[in-house]
């Protein structure tokens, strides 16, 4: 029984992670925010910083988990896991190698009672009370969509594309590289030098997208690309308020700063919306998903979008977004759809986008039928084996039938 579950481990509030590629949300059920966000990776003994994402391998990455959920438990959240139900909050792409490394890690080292993994998209729709939207998570590697029908998922519309900020940090780099210039005060006058490759670090390029970079309005951006594909230069180039600005270094560990064509602000962005060789951005991505709904559902799931992902964060996306969807649905592609012309809405979460998902984790962590939703520690030791998060709703789904066959 769940509740007689509970009582026996004296109702201690579930732990809730939410492991990206690049930022770790962690906290406990029931609070409103998590109590930690840190990045992805561990410190070696010889100093060095390794993430995630550079092991390779079951063995490397068993080795990870379990000094990275060490200094968790003991070095931030400061409880005893083996008191603690566990819910990890993934996403849909999760690879099932990962899956069962972790819950190996959870449950034969820190003896865990139970695990419970569960979708990001699925997770952030409990934040808003809601059954139905489509939930676009764009993260730092890629970005999907999938489309959620009152409480069931509908895989076959699910869309994804390698649209984030991945993308954009290397559209920043590669800016740096051809026009960032270092900036020396020598006899008390300012003098640009050549900015080396060394300078231009991981931290560097997300400090400038997170404080410098926005999302143009449609207009603009086609005004920027008219600029660009001008082989000589005849359209002239968008007005900008000064055509370099000065970034400070110091508080990432250089004194000197590096001046940077403000250009980069706009166009390094762009990528989510100009498109590719495939013409996939973020727009289309969410017009197909709908498109490949069924037709009755369709304006449901256009009046209820739900955007979850640091990479939503930007400024001026949101508004972006709207544009192009009211702009492309009128395609040829998307014919079918130009009915839901200004029909698309957004929710506003209650927090920010890039922890939306393990909010949910957490608002559902704290419900009584946890424990019976999660997989014990018991079950995982007899087999072994960690059932997909789909492959659970099946499993409820067969379960709920055999009982009301026997009923009748």
């Amino acid at each position: 029984m769940p509740v007689l579950e509970s009582l026996m481990l004296g109702e201690k509030t579930a732990v809730v992670f939410d492991i990206g590629s690049v930022y770790t949300k962690c906290g406990f059920a029931g609070e409103t925010g998590p109590r930690f966000i840190m990045p992805t990776e561990i410190t070696l003994p010889t100093g060095e910083k390794r993430s995630i994402s550079s092991c390779d391998g079951k063995d490397k990455r068993r080795e990870f988990l379990t000094t990275f959920l060490y200094n968790i438990y003991y070095r931030h959240l400061l409880v005893n896991p083996k008191d603690r139900r566990v819910v990890v909050v993934e996403s849909v792409l999760c690879p099932s190698s990962f899956r069962e490394v972790l819950a190996d890690v959870l449950f034969n080292h820190f003896e865990a009672p139970s695990v419970l993994f569960a979708t990001s998209h699925l997770m952030a729709l409990f934040t808003l009370g809601i059954s139905s939207a489509v939930v676009l998570d764009c993260g730092y590697t890629d970005a999907q969509v999938l489309p959620v029908y009152e409480g069931y998922t509908l895989l076959n519309a699910w869309q994804s594309a390698q649209l984030g900020s991945k993308r954009i940090h290397e559209n920043i780099r590669g800016y740096l590289n051809e026009n960032a210039k270092l900036v020396d005060v020598i006899n008390g006058e300012s003098q640009l030098t050549p900015c080396p490759d060394c300078f231009i670090s991981e931290h560097i390029v997300e400090d400038i997208k997170v404080r410098t970079c926005f999302i143009s309005p449609h207009n603009r951006a086609v005004q920027w690309k008219a600029w660009k594909d001008s082989a000589e230069s005849s359209v002239t180039k968008p007005n900008l308020y000064q055509e370099t600005f000065i970034f400070p270094l110091d508080k990432l560990g250089n004194e000197r700063p590096i001046q940077v064509a403000s250009d980069i602000r706009e166009l390094a962005v762009e990528c989510l919306f100009s498109g590719d060789n495939d013409q996939i951005t973020i727009t289309t991505l969410i017009l197909r998903s709908i498109l490949l709904a069924p037709i009755d559902i369709r304006r449901k799931l256009a009046e209820n979008i739900v955007l979850i992902g640091g990479t939503t964060m930007l400024p001026g996306f949101v508004s972006r977004l709207m544009e192009e969807l009211n702009s492309l649905v009128e395609l040829p592609e998307f014919s079918k759809l130009q009915a839901l012309k200004g029909s698309f809405k957004f929710h506003n979460p209650p927090g920010e986008a890039n922890y939306i998902g393990w909010l949910g984790g957490a608002i559902f962590g704290a419900l009584e039928c946890l424990p019976g939703r999660s997989l014990s520690r018991s079950s995982f030791l007899g087999n072994g084996l960690v059932p997909d998060w789909c492959t659970q709703i099946d499993q409820k789904h067969n379960d709920l039938e055999r009982q009301d066959t026997t009923r009748q």
